[in-house]
């Protein structure tokens, strides 16, 4: 079993972290996919780095409902590459994820996360059935991989609607735990809250998505694991404290520009 991520210079400080945690669960290093690293920091990673050229624009937002999202479209490629290169398993995951444990689960040939049943919304592909933060590879899944690459093409897409757009062919979302037939593969769906934990309660696999990767919040986050601590309101309370600064320091530029009448 291989753990495989990708990352860049912005996600440095959670690569680390996660890598520690590889280490920590695994013994080995964990595979990493260059995508704007520096080199003095894939020299100081304990990680496998590995660069790749993409030729998809995945650092660009596409819109869905006026909300923005980064296509991410970069996955299936690096994921390609990987079996190309590997027959070992591979847990693919974010950069911002943490192990809280040893994770070897078989007995289907890709697992995917769903999200929580009152969240769950089919008709938005794009951030309402699956969380792509974490994925398991049995196999080799050639023909998924390959519709996984065409689907990302598209200009407004996302890794995670492309993928969820693929699966939703066979796919109804109605079950947790249910392993479900793509084509003679067997999808197994697992819960987010098991596999790809974001509210950071008791999950197998933390993951630190949006304002919770940011580092002076991460560190924070991830110094608390262990106490006798509510992580997710912990970042909830930190997150405020942030945009609560952020808004005085926005008054107070204000007020150094505008004269008060």
């Amino acid at each position: 079993m291989n753990i495989v991520t990708t990352g860049d210079s912005k996600f440095f400080h959670c690569i680390k972290g996660l890598a520690k945690s590889v280490r920590s669960f695994y013994d080995k290093q964990m595979i990493v996919y260059d995508i704007g690293l520096s080199e003095k920091e894939k020299s100081s990673l304990d990680a496998h780095v590995i660069s790749i050229d993409v030729d998809v624009d995945f650092y660009n937002y596409t819109t869905f409902k006026k909300v923005p999202f980064i296509r991410a479209t970069h996955k299936p490629f690096c994921v390609k590459h990987y079996f190309e290169n590997y027959s070992e398993p591979m847990i693919l995951v974010d950069a911002d994820c943490l192990f809280m444990e040893k994770i070897e689960e078989r007995g289907f040939d890709v697992g995917v996360t769903l999200k929580p049943r009152k969240s769950i919304d089919t008709s938005n592909h794009y951030t309402g059935v699956l969380n792509s933060g974490v994925i398991f590879f049995n196999t080799n899944a050639g023909e998924l991989i390959s519709r996984w690459i065409e689907e990302c093409r598209k200009p407004s897409t996302t890794d995670q609607k492309a993928l969820t757009d693929i699966l939703s062919e066979t796919i109804d979302w109605k079950h947790y735990d249910k392993i479900y037939d793509w084509n003679g593969l067997k999808i197994k769906v697992f819960r987010i809250e098991e596999f790809n934990d974001y509210y950071l309660k008791n999950g197998k696999i933390f993951h630190f998505k949006g304002e919770r990767h940011k580092e002076n919040i991460y560190k924070k986050l991830v110094d608390a694991i262990g106490q006798d601590v509510d992580i997710y309101c912990l970042f909830k309370q930190l997150a405020r404290e942030q945009k609560n600064s952020w808004l005085r320091s926005l008054l107070l530029r204000l007020r150094s520009v505008v004269p008060i009448l």
